[in-house]
């Protein structure tokens, strides 16, 4: 029998900003407003399912005409992302539209988006540009897969590579990986309005519960420590 994978995604705005710039994705599915609570899926496993979050980002012209272009683009061919030179060529295809975009209306000028996601099929694939993360919790412990780009030291919302994001293309270099998929695998996809508001340690607190109940418990906890940016959270688990 196929393995299943249970994802639970939710994404909100926060308590500052006054609009939505993140985008997720679960399978065909993308997320275009806030939600009001988590929503569950179920997803056989036979086919490629594509999980992502997309954080446009914020101070950029068109944010979230960044995020949900690259979202609909990764929803809409998750057979381009089975192994990691496809994701790879896949996420600099994308960064080119998105300035070719750019330069056919000036009024989307800079806009960007960070991105991280995984493709559960025979392997799992995981993909990140940007500062958006991508974990593993097994075994009570929490591991962090994606690889932030980031300035060396203490976080400062400053970040090395997206898709766009400037005003003229300089080419991007994804984090890519490829992993044996197990069951009883599980992870956490999100943007930074989490993991800015709660260590890795509240994170791992959390995850203790069950899915449904450890999104609820991330967002409530980002929130009460001020939900400075828009939140997104995505928990995948494989049986």
């Amino acid at each position: 029998m196929p393995a299943l994978a249970y994802v639970t995604a939710f994404t909100h705005r926060g308590r500052i900003r006054p609009q939505n710039e993140d985008t997720i994705v679960v399978g065909d599915w993308v997320s275009v407003v806030d939600m009001a609570g988590p929503e569950q899926s179920r997803h056989d496993l036979s086919a490629p399912l594509v999980c992502a979050v997309a954080d446009g980002m914020g101070g950029h012209n068109a944010g979230e005409v960044a995020s949900r272009y690259a979202a609909r683009r990764l929803a809409a061919e998750p057979e381009h992302l089975l192994d990691a030179r496809a994701a790879t060529e896949t996420l600099q295809a994308i960064d080119t539209e998105l300035y070719s975009a750019m330069a056919a209306d000036q009024d989307l000028l800079g806009m960007g988006t960070t991105v991280v996601g995984l493709v559960l099929a025979p392997r799992l694939v995981w993909f990140n540009v940007g500062d958006s993360r991508l974990y593993d919790f097994e075994n009570g412990t929490l591991g962090q897969l994606s690889i932030d780009d980031t300035p060396p030291g203490p976080r400062s919302g400053l970040i090395t590579q997206s898709l766009g994001g400037s005003v003229m293309r300089s080419g991007i270099l994804p984090h890519v990986g490829e992993l044996k998929l197990g069951p009883g695998a599980r992870f956490l996809l999100c943007s930074d309005g989490l993991t800015d508001m709660l260590d890795e340690e509240a994170i791992a607190e959390c995850l203790r519960l069950p899915d449904f109940d450890a999104v609820t418990q991330l967002f409530d906890r980002a929130m009460r420590a001020g939900g400075a940016d828009n939140i997104s959270i995505v928990i995948v688990s494989v049986e």
